[in-house]
């Protein structure tokens, strides 16, 4: 009998060990165990750790109608927001406008806070019963939830502006500390919502991504259509390679990065084709840069 008992106790040991076990590998290092205690109350990031920090980069320097705010609406808050981004995972708003990288400030840069409930996807949404009360939990993860859907209502108010200085965005988060968006953190993803077209002294797209035929069109006629290739910018515009060249971020700032583009469709400004040329434009100039895992997104014809 006793030693039924002894295999008894060491097969509840051996369960409970393992499931611990398992638990455990299922979160990441540094994963914040108790909220309480391993949360910043003000941001709600982990003490002690850098799991992850989303940045969305969304473009103002056009127009937008109100099919385009709701298709990025639905990319960027609510709940794609939740469904996309995991619990203690840090995530910034930066607007593209009429104001230079470097005085740019975060519309909003905290962590995701957990649900509460049980998530397949994100183990730790789920609460901690060994610390944490479910309506403690659910009190911090409302007042999150208010503080984004604040963001949200005032984000899509703004104006155009004289350039667009996409490129410059882009290398500004990658290299300075400011932005908090180094090599550090376990997962990064820069989501950028743009139609792409870089407009500046050293560059103009609108002038690179023109066809021969479009060119002989009277000048009031004429709107960007075909992008020449990444090999032809540089070597037509010398001051944007030798700009680029000097400005390129090192291996360090590109390591684990993940770059999403929501490919905004502004119709009005260029040809209905040009999507084409333009995203294999961009990803030659995001492989210079040392950006591989690229992802590009293109927003469907929204005007019959």
């Amino acid at each position: 009998m006793y030693r039924k008992l002894d295999k008894l106790v060491i097969s509840l040991f051996l369960i409970l060990t393992w499931s611990l076990t398992v638990n455990a590998a299922s979160l990441p290092d540094g994963f914040p165990k108790c909220s309480n205690s391993d949360v910043n109350k003000t941001n709600f990031c982990p003490m002690s750790a850098k799991l992850g920090h989303k940045i969305f980069l969304v473009d103002f320097t056009s127009k937008w109608e109100s099919p385009q705010v709701e298709w990025v609406k639905g990319r960027i808050f609510g709940e794609a927001l939740i469904a996309d981004t995991p619990p203690y995972h840090k995530i910034s708003f930066l607007k593209i406008d009429e104001k230079p990288p470097h005085t740019q400030k975060f519309v909003y840069s905290k962590c995701r806070f957990k649900t509460g409930i049980k998530n397949e996807k994100f183990p730790g949404d789920e609460v901690n019963k060994k610390c944490e009360g479910i309506d403690n939990i659910k009190k911090i993860y409302n007042q999150w939830e208010t503080q984004i859907n604040s963001i949200q209502n005032g984000f899509f108010e703004s104006s155009e502006a004289n350039q667009s200085l996409i490129y410059e965005y882009i290398v500004h988060l990658l290299r300075e500390t400011s932005s908090d968006f180094g090599a550090d953190y376990k997962e990064r993803e820069l989501v950028i919502v743009s139609d792409l077209m870089q407009f500046s002294k050293r560059v103009n797209f609108f002038k690179h991504c023109k066809s021969t035929a479009m060119k002989l069109k009277p000048k009031k006629k004429q709107v960007a259509d075909k992008c020449g290739t990444f090999a032809q910018l540089l070597k037509k515009e010398k001051s944007f390679a030798n700009y680029m060249k000097a400005t390129k971020p090192t291996s360090e700032m590109v390591k684990n990065l993940k770059v999403k583009v929501l490919f905004i469709n502004h119709s009005y400004e260029h040809g209905e084709d040009l999507y084409v040329t333009l995203e294999k434009l961009w990803r030659d100039l995001f492989s210079f840069m040392g950006i591989d895992n690229v992802e590009i997104v293109p927003q469907i014809d929204y005007k019959i």
